[in-house]
This record gives C-alpha cells, sequence and structure tokens, in this order.
C-alpha cells in the first residue's frame, strides 16, 4: 500500500454493534428491509411511524434518536449486515410477528422491487421462519392489502 493509499483510504476500524434492546432490533431490521432498495418512499416512512406509534413495544422509547441510529448504521453496515446482528434480540413469539409487519411495511408504497422480495427471503431465514407460515403470513398480507388506495 503506498502513502496516498493510506491517506486517501484510510482502514476503518470494524463497527461493533449490538442492538441493546428488542425494540431497537426490531427498528433496524424494519429499517433495513425498507432501505435495501435504496428508495425509501414516503408511504413507508408512514408505515413504519404507524407501526412504532402502535406497538407497545416502542412506548417510553425516544423513536426519533432510535431511528436516526439504526439508519446511520443500515448506512454503514448494510441491510443483511444489520440484520444478522439483530435478530439475535427478537423474542421468538414474536418473531412472526415482525415478519408480518415487514411484509406490510415493504407493500405500503404498492411496489415490491427485487430487492425487497429478495430482503424478505434473507429475512424469513434470518429469522428461521419455517417456509410453510412465512409463505402463509405472505398471503394473508396480500390478501388483506388488496386493492388498497396509496395513501
Amino acid at each position: 500500500m503506498g502513502l496516498f493509499d493510506i491517506v486517501l483510504n484510510p482502514t476503518q476500524p470494524p463497527i461493533i454493534y449490538t442492538p441493546k434492546s428488542e425494540p431497537e432490533a426490531w427498528l433496524a431490521i424494519m429499517f433495513s428491509c425498507m432501505a435495501v432498495d435504496e428508495d425509501i418512499s414516503e408511504a413507508e416512512t408512514n408505515k413504519l411511524s404507524q407501526i412504532m406509534v402502535a406497538k407497545t413495544l416502542f412506548q417510553n422509547i425516544d423513536k426519533v434518536a432510535l431511528y436516526e441510529k439504526v439508519m446511520n448504521l443500515q448506512l454503514q453496515l448494510g441491510s443483511k449486515e444489520l440484520i444478522d446482528r439483530s435478530v439475535e434480540k427478537v423474542a421468538e413469539e414474536n418473531k412472526p410477528t415482525l415478519f408480518a409487519l415487514i411484509v406490510e411495511l415493504l407493500l405500503a408504497d404498492g411496489i415490491l422491487a427485487d430487492k425487497e422480495k429478495e430482503i424478505t427471503d434473507y429475512l424469513a431465514s434470518a429469522l428461521d421462519l419455517e417456509e410453510h407460515l412465512a409463505t402463509k403470513i405472505i398471503q394473508v398480507i396480500l390478501i388483506k392489502n388488496k386493492d388498497n388506495i396509496q395513501l
């Protein structure tokens, strides 16, 4: 490595990150899925806000600070790495619920990009969901959202 390489491309220390709580893990995973296609729509942002307001899991949490934290981590680590570092904090009984909410989140703008489909498969595996359960969740969410108007 030459002198210019050292100055222009300094090596960054590895990012050490593990979510401190289950709500942080949920948000890290939800944001990672939402940001995977590099196009976060207003509908997706609104849906994420609705989820965070509706779920008791997020009560008494500084949602804005947590959102900024996971947004920056997703930019540094990427979606899959952030998911991998977060899934262990999700309680086993909450994994299907989180998966269902993410499917709804990804469908919020009415567009399911190829990267979003790919991250959905990746997430189902990372959460250790059985294929028949993940498929059933997707089917139900698609039925529920059929003919929705985009707000």
